[in-house]
């Protein structure tokens, strides 16, 4: 089974904690192999002023990299010393106006594994949202991006895969997602957790019809998905005792579980939706993300596309 070996992580310049490059660097100790490419992404409007003096264009693009790079350094020795870590890390500066364009970029160029970007805070309660650079970054990538979280991974750890069963086209995703834990999970030491939530949608015409029980309908419902559950956990050796499933919507369900669990990584399918679709139908991962203290390992079609091409 293959491990983690290249990792992209997203530098925030504006933040005091680089929780992504942590992140890297803990999942970096359990593979002694790993490269860690820390990027940043810079784009000074002073270029702008350059077009009439083209001289001093190049040796004033090679000072602000400069600057950057060794900013970059001092971060990486730091965090270096914090983790104990001995990984192999290679800051790289790019320019671009545009952030998401130029890590999709970078991730096709330089042939990574995985994509690691701090989950984003904002507003007084300190809530986590998704900006529109995540979003872009999570439906243009072929590879599996962390949204890592201000937590700490241990080994022996759970890990949490939201399956869905409710289309045959989900099915390929279920598959997709527990390789990738089973990646996580043999690099961490951890024990993977399967969880489904089972929505309920009563046709109204139903509670007219004499004799007819919503509540075994609700029942028949929820074994329905525990018989597919059990199968599908069967079929790849995951033990009963760590399959979840609950009666309601994704966005509480998932929540909730993850926290009896005490989930350090949850992975989930997204559609990688863009525009119209992405506005009125929504995500899982956008509702759950400020609900779920763990991180986000998100696995588009795109990845898993990919990842079906390579074997």
């Amino acid at each position: 089974m293959r491990k983690y070996t290249n990792i992209l992580v997203i530098a925030e310049p504006k933040k005091d904690v680089q929780i992504a490059l942590k992140r890297a660097l803990e999942i970096a100790k359990f593979n002694p192999r790993a490269t860690i490419t820390y990027l940043r992404v810079v784009y000074d409007f002073a270029y702008d002023l350059l077009i009439l003096n083209k001289v001093k264009e190049k040796p004033i693009h090679a000072d602000i990299e400069q600057t950057h790079i060794d900013h970059l350094n001092q971060i990486i020795e730091e965090y270096r010393a914090q983790e104990n870590s001995e990984a192999t890390i290679i800051p790289k500066v790019v320019e671009n106006r545009d952030v998401g364009e130029a890590v999709i970029d970078e991730m096709r160029a330089g042939n990574y594994d995985l994509i690691i970007k701090a989950a984003n805070r904002h507003g007084i309660l300190d809530s986590i949202i998704f900006t529109p650079i995540d979003w872009f970054i999570l439906r243009h990538a072929e590879v599996p991006v962390i949204i890592a979280k201000n937590n700490d991974w241990q080994t022996g750890g759970n890990i949490a895969v939201c399956v869905d069963f409710t289309l045959n086209d989900h099915l390929q995703s279920n598959v997709a997602m527990l390789r990738e834990a089973q990646v996580l999970a043999k690099t961490t030491g951890s024990r993977i957790h399967l969880i489904n939530s089972a929505p309920v949608y009563m046709p109204t015409v139903m509670l007219e019809v004499p004799h007819y029980s919503p509540d075994l309908y609700e029942q028949g419902v929820l074994e329905e998905h525990r018989n597919r559950m059990y199968e599908f956990a069967d079929k790849h050796h995951i033990e009963r005792e760590y399959c979840h499933i609950e009666e309601g919507m994704p966005d509480d369900v998932i929540p909730s579980i993850c926290e009896q669990i005490n989930a350090k990584a949850v992975l989930i399918g997204s559609a990688g939706r863009s525009g119209i679709a992405a506005a009125l139908i929504g995500n899982t991962c956008e509702e759950i993300v400020d609900d779920i203290d763990a991180d986000l390992f998100v696995l588009n079609r795109k990845a898993i596309k990919k990842d079906k091409e390579k074997d």
